[in-house]
């Protein structure tokens, strides 16, 4: 008999200081083995969790909630659906959320994220030759080194949230 109900739901709230992300990365790629069983996984959706926490910070204001982690896991037909989400405040004339629905756009542009992986390399070796720079890789590492689909949209006014979906193929126990 298929499980239908969630395996997995983790919600935190998280002080937004650079200090907290390595414990957080690691406390998610557990949840992660414990309950999927899988370490390529947990390291995947470790490094997801580590960069979206990052850009959360970084683009960020203060917030007295801090910035909200939320790993959950549902069933899609055949698959596990494992999500990754941060929500974190922003200042309401941000361009931030404009600029990453556009980054989100343009990795979807390539074919595959390896692809888009590799673009993003070239304008990185680019910048850094030309005048130095910001890296840009965060968001494409997701897409390609954690295999995960990116969506990000505002569930309120003064905040955005990013959203890293993840298949799962079942295993011959959650058939069972």
């Amino acid at each position: 008999m298929m499980n239908d109900a969630r395996d997995l739901y983790v919600e935190l709230h998280i002080p937004p200081e650079w200090s907290r992300i390595d414990p957080v990365r690691q406390a998610v790629g557990l949840c992660v083995a414990a309950v999927l069983g899988s370490e390529d996984l947990r390291d995947a959706l470790g490094m997801v969790c580590a960069e979206l926490l990052e850009n959360a910070i970084k683009y960020g204001t203060s917030d007295p909630h801090g910035v909200r982690l939320v790993l959950q896991q549902s069933i899609q037909g055949n698959q596990k659906e494992v999500i990754l989400s941060v929500i974190n405040a922003v200042e309401r004339t941000s361009h931030h959320l404009t600029a990453l629905q556009q980054r989100i756009e343009w990795i979807r542009s390539y074919k595959t994220p390896a692809e888009a992986y590799m673009a993003a390399l070239t304008m990185v070796y680019e910048r850094a030759e030309d005048h130095g720079g910001e890296g840009g890789l965060g968001l494409v590492r997701i897409a390609y080194e954690g295999g995960c689909q990116l969506d990000c949209d505002s569930p309120a006014e003064g905040y955005m949230a990013v959203h890293a979906r993840c298949l799962v193929p079942m295993s011959d126990r959650d058939l069972t």
